[in-house]
């Protein structure tokens, strides 16, 4: 298993569910800057759940490493999701 996947398990079901697969698609709508709401998004999902001991600045190699770890992430979240909504439709 690829460590992008164990990355992307770290996300709670319900964060992935209402705020990462939807239909804004804030993964592909970010672009690498604090001001961005999407991007403030990821980055606060990123502190929460993935890094939680990382300062988060508005540093553009930061950001942008951050958008293309969760751009990364993206078909896994996906499979997550699928995974999940599986299991609650039974």
């Amino acid at each position: 298993m690829s460590s992008i996947k164990e990355l992307a398990k770290k996300i709670p079901d319900n964060i992935r569910s209402g705020y990462l697969i939807t239909e804004e698609d804030p993964i592909l709508n970010a672009s690498p800057k604090l001001s961005n709401p999407n991007m403030k998004l990821l980055a606060e999902i990123w502190k929460k759940f993935i890094y939680p001991n990382e300062e988060i600045t508005d540093c553009p190699i930061c950001m942008d490493r951050i958008l293309t770890n969760f751009r990364q992430m993206k078909d896994d979240l996906i499979e997550l999701e699928r995974d999940y909504r599986k299991l609650n439709s039974f």
